[in-house]
C-alpha cells in the first residue's frame, strides 16, 4: 500500500541506498519536511530534482524514482537552516507530489524492492566486480576508505553496486540512471563497466603523470596541472580528443577569413597564451582579445539584391513626403549598381525632430536587405566610446562602432549615427575628432580600434548621420558630410502620414479596431491646426494616441456603437480646448507690430516684433531675451531710420525727446539672429510715422546700414511656419527666390512671394498707405506721457 511520506527535494546529489551524504538544508519548504520526519518518525523520501538549480520545484519537477532515507544527525542553525547527516535506506517511488503549507513536500510512496533475473550472471558479475575493485586499490591506494572496505565485506550484489557507485566520480545523470534501475543484473553489470572506466582513466592518468613529469621542472608545474584539466575535460566529453582551448580558438581565427597582419597578430597572442596559467589575469585579457577578433565579420556581406524601383517602393511604404531624401538614396543605390566597389558618401539627415530621421534610416536598410544597427552619440564625451579602450585597462572593450560591427554580423550593415550634433568633449577626448577617419571615405577603410589594434574595413558600411542643428557639429566633421535636410512636413503631408501611418499604428498599439473607432480628415486637420505646432509628427501622434485611450476607455465602460470622429468640435469634447490660434488679425492692427520668421531646431516659427515710444531720454530699450546678433539688428534698424527720417517723414524731435521699446514676446526663450533686421525696422518704421503694417504679412532677412536686404537660412522651414499661421504674404532676399525650389508647389500657390534687395522696395509692400494719426490720435503710436 502507498505510504504518505515528507519529500526532501535534492538538488545537486543524488542519495543511493546505504550512501550517507552531508546536506544543507536552508529552503523553508525542505527544513519543514526534515522536522516532520524527526517529529514524526515516519522515513523521509529523498527525490532527485530534474534541474538542481530550481529554488520553489513544482511537482513536474521531481524525478519519479528516489530513496528513502532517514537522518542520523542534525545540526539547526540561528538562521533557520539546518544541517544533517542523511543515509539513504531503500528505492522508492513517488507519485502524488504535492506542497503543505506546514509540512514542506509530501508524496505517496511505493517501496521497490530489488529483482534478480539471473543469479548465476549476478553471482559471475558480482566477483568480477570485487576483482576489479582489489586491482583499482592495488594501483591507487588514494581512494576513499570506504571504497576500500568494499572488497572485502560481505554484501548483497545490488547493495554492492550502490555502494560503488556512491563512491566513485561519476555525472549526475548516471547516477539518476542507475537509482531508478530496479533490476540487480542490469545494476551489477552497468557498475563493472564504470570500475573498468574508472580503471582504465586511472592507468591514462598514470601515464599521463610519468610523461609529463620526465621533462617537467620547477618551472612546468603549472603545465603539468593544466594537462591534467585538459584530459579530465577529454574524458567527459567537454573537448574534441587532441583539441584545447587554444586549438579551437586557433581553428575559429583561421576560418574567419581576416587579413594576413591581421592573422598573423593574432596568431602570436594565441601562442603566448598558450604558455600561460588559465587563472592567471594575462590569460583572460588575451582569450577575450582573441574572441573578439574571431566573433568579427571579416568576410561576411549582404548582398543588395534590391532593384531601384523595389527601393522605392519600401521608402514609399515606410514614408510620406520627404522626396529630395528619397531622391539622393536612390542616385547612391544606383551607383552602388554600376561601381559596387566605389567609396560612397555619408549621408547626414539634417532637421528638427519627429520627422523621421532614425527610421529613414531604417527603411533604407530594409530596402537594401542590410543588416540595421544605431549607434547613439547623444551626450557621449568619451574618444573610448568611439575608438575604444587599450587592452592595457582594466575592463577594456571596443568602441561602439566595433559593437555595431559584431551585432550586424555583416560587413555591410546600415548604421545610424544618432544625434552627431549632441556629441561633447572633456578632459577624456573629443569623440567627433575621432569620427572623422570613420566618416572619411578615404580613410575608413584601414579603421583602427585601441582595443582591437588591428585594421578594420568600414568602406563598405553604410554611414547616415542625423543632427537636429547644423551649426553645432564641428567643420571638420561637417565637410565630411553630405547634408540632406528635412524642413518638415505640410499641413497636407501630415494629413497624409496620420492616415497611411499614425492612426493605423495607434488603433493597433491600443487594441482598437477601424469598426470601433475612426478618424478622419476634418478631425485631424483640426488636430494639427489647433493641437499641434511642429515640423515634425510626434505630437500630433500624441494626440491621436489619447483620443485612442479615451475611446478604449468608453468601450471597456460599454459602449456598443462605434466612435466616429468627423469634426472638429468632437476633437474638442475629448482633447479640450485649442491649444494653438492664429492670431495675426487681433494683433496686427496697431502701428509699431510686425510679424518676422524665424529658424529653430524644432522647425520654422513666426516672431512678433513690438515696438513703443514713451517720454524718456532718448535711447533704445530691448528686451525679449536677445541674442548679441539681434541686439545689433535692432540698433542698425534705428540707426538706418534716423538717417532717412526726412525721407521717411519722420520727425527728428522724437528721437531726441522719447526713448523707443523693442520687444520680442516669448521672452522666456532665447533667441538671436540677423534675419529679424528688416522686420525690426519696419516695426519702428511703423510706429514713428503711424502707418499699420499689412495684415497677414511676415518677413525674414538681413539689414545693413546702407539699406541692403541680405539672404538668410532656413527658408523653407519659415515658409512652413508662415503657412501654419496664417500668413498669405512674404517678403524675403531677392537672393533667396532660388530657395524656393525646395518648396512643394502647394505652398506656392498658396502665398504670395515679394522679393526685395533693400528697404526701400520693403517699406511699400509692408506697409499701409493710410496714416492712422490722420484718421483718429487715439488709434496712433503708442507714447506714454
Amino acid at each position: 500500500m502507498p505510504t504518505l511520506l515528507p519529500t526532501l527535494p535534492i538538488h545537486e546529489t543524488v542519495l543511493l541506498p546505504g550512501m550517507i551524504a552531508r546536506l544543507h538544508i536552508m529552503r523553508p519548504s525542505e527544513t519543514a519536511a526534515v522536522e516532520l520526519h524527526l517529529s514524526s518518525g515516519r522515513p523521509l523520501l529523498a527525490l532527485p530534482l530534474q534541474i538542481p538549480e530550481l529554488e520553489q520545484p513544482l511537482p513536474e519537477n521531481f524525478h519519479e524514482v528516489g530513496c528513502t532515507a532517514r537522518v542520523l544527525k542534525a545540526v539547526r542553525l540561528g538562521d533557520g537552516t539546518i544541517r544533517v547527516l542523511l543515509e539513504g535506506l531503500q528505492r522508492a517511488q513517488g507519485n502524488g507530489i504535492r506542497l503543505d503549507p506546514t509540512g514542506g513536500y509530501t508524496a505517496s510512496v511505493r517501496l521497490l524492492s530489488p529483482v534478480v533475473q539471473d543469479e548465476d550472471f549476478v553471482a559471475n558479475r558480482t566477483e568480477q566486480l570485487r576483482q576489479h575493485l582489489a586491482a583499482l586499490i592495488a594501483k591507487d591506494t588514494g581512494l576513499p576508505p570506504a571504497l576500500q572496505k568494499l572488497a572485502t565485506l560481505d554484501v548483497a550484489p545490488g547493495r554492492l553496486a550502490d555502494q560503488i557507485i556512491s563512491n566513485l566520480v561519476i555525472p549526475r545523470f548516471e547516477r539518476l540512471a542507475l537509482l531508478a534501475e530496479r533490476v540487480v543484473d542490469v545494476r551489477v553489470d552497468a557498475v563493472l563497466l564504470l570500475l573498468a572506466r574508472e580503471e582504465g582513466f586511472r592507468e591514462m592518468e598514470s601515464e599521463l603523470s610519468k610523461r609529463v613529469q620526465s621533462t617537467m621542472d620547477k618551472q612546468q608545474r603549472d603545465y603539468y596541472l593544466r594537462e591534467r584539466i585538459r584530459v579530465m575535460r577529454q574524458e567527459l566529453g567537454e573537448l574534441p580528443a587532441d583539441k584545447d582551448e587554444a586549438a579551437l580558438m586557433e581553428e575559429k581565427l583561421r576560418e574567419t577569413g581576416m587579413p594576413e597582419e591581421a592573422l598573423e597578430e593574432a596568431l602570436r597572442e594565441l601562442n603566448r597564451m598558450r604558455r600561460m596559467h588559465p587563472d592567471a589575469a594575462e590569460y583572460n585579457v588575451a582569450r577575450t582579445w582573441l574572441e573578439w577578433l574571431s566573433s568579427m565579420p571579416w568576410t561576411a556581406r549582404s548582398e543588395d539584391n534590391a532593384t531601384l524601383q523595389e527601393a522605392a517602393a519600401v521608402l514609399s511604404e515606410d514614408h510620406y513626403g520627404l522626396e529630395k531624401v528619397k531622391d539622393r538614396i536612390l542616385e547612391y543605390l544606383a551607383v552602388r549598381k554600376l561601381k559596387p566597389d566605389g567609396q560612397g558618401p555619408v549621408l547626414c539627415l539634417l532637421g528638427p525632430p519627429g520627422v523621421g530621421k532614425t527610421s529613414l534610416g531604417r527603411s533604407v536598410a530594409r530596402a537594401l536587405g542590410r543588416s540595421f544597427q544605431r549607434v547613439s552619440l547623444g551626450g557621449v564625451k568619451d574618444e573610448a566610446e568611439i575608438r575604444g579602450h587599450r587592452r592595457t585597462y582594466v575592463g577594456a572593450l571596443p568602441g561602439r562602432l566595433v559593437h555595431a560591427l559584431k551585432r550586424a554580423g555583416t560587413r555591410n550593415p546600415v548604421i545610424i549615427l544618432d544625434e552627431i550634433d549632441k556629441l561633447g568633449k572633456d578632459f577624456r577626448g573629443d569623440p567627433s575628432a575621432a569620427l572623422l577617419e570613420v566618416l572619411d571615405p578615404e580613410q575608413n577603410s584601414a579603421f583602427v580600434d585601441h582595443y582591437l589594434d588591428v585594421s578594420l574595413d568600414l568602406s563598405e558600411v553604410l554611414f547616415i548621420c542625423t543632427a537636429n542643428v547644423g551649426s553645432t557639429i564641428p567643420p571638420a566633421l561637417h565637410d565630411r558630410l553630405e547634408i540632406i535636410d528635412i524642413a518638415g512636413y505640410t499641413l497636407e503631408e501630415k494629413l497624409q502620414i496620420a492616415k497611411r501611418h499614425l492612426i493605423p499604428r495607434m488603433l493597433t498599439s491600443h487594441g482598437l479596431t477601424q469598426s470601433q473607432l475612426s478618424i478622419s480628415g476634418p478631425a485631424v486637420q483640426h488636430l494639427i491646426e489647433s493641437y499641434t505646432r511642429e515640423a515634425g509628427v510626434r505630437s500630433l501622434e500624441r494626440q491621436i494616441a489619447s483620443i485612442n485611450r479615451k475611446a478604449a476607455r468608453k468601450i471597456v465602460e460599454g459602449r456598443k456603437r462605434a466612435m466616429r470622429i468627423d469634426s472638429a468640435p468632437k476633437v474638442t469634447t475629448l482633447l479640450g480646448p485649442p491649444r494653438h490660434f492664429i492670431e495675426l488679425v487681433e494683433r496686427m492692427d496697431i502701428p509699431g507690430v510686425a510679424v518676422g520668421l524665424a529658424w529653430t531646431p524644432s522647425g520654422g516659427d513666426i516672431m512678433f516684433i513690438e515696438a513703443t515710444l514713451f517720454a524718456d531720454t532718448a535711447g533704445l530699450k530691448l528686451t525679449g531675451q536677445l541674442g548679441d546678433v539681434m541686439k545689433e539688428s535692432a540698433q542698425i534698424a534705428l540707426s538706418l531710420i534716423r538717417t532717412r527720417a526726412d525721407t521717411l517723414g519722420i520727425e527728428g524731435k522724437q528721437f531726441k525727446e522719447n526713448a523707443i521699446h523693442l520687444h520680442v514676446p516669448a521672452g522666456a526663450i532665447p533667441k538671436d539672429g540677423p534675419s529679424a533686421g528688416i522686420t525690426m525696422a519696419v516695426a519702428l518704421i511703423s510706429l514713428l510715422t503711424g502707418k499699420r503694417v499689412r495684415s497677414n504679412l511676415a518677413l525674414t532677412g538681413e539689414l545693413t546700414l546702407r539699406g541692403k536686404v541680405m539672404p538668410v537660412g532656413g527658408i523653407k522651414e519659415k515658409i512652413l511656419a508662415a503657412r501654419r499661421a496664417g500668413v498669405k504674404t512674404v517678403i524675403l532676399p531677392r537672393h533667396n527666390a532660388v530657395d524656393l525650389d525646395d518648396i512643394p508647389e502647394v505652398l506656392r500657390r498658396d502665398l504670395t512671394y515679394h522679393f526685395v534687395d533693400s528697404i526701400d522696395e520693403v517699406l511699400p509692400l509692408a506697409l499701409e498707405a493710410v496714416d492712422v494719426n490722420a484718421e483718429s490720435l487715439d488709434s496712433g503710436p503708442q507714447i506714454a506721457q
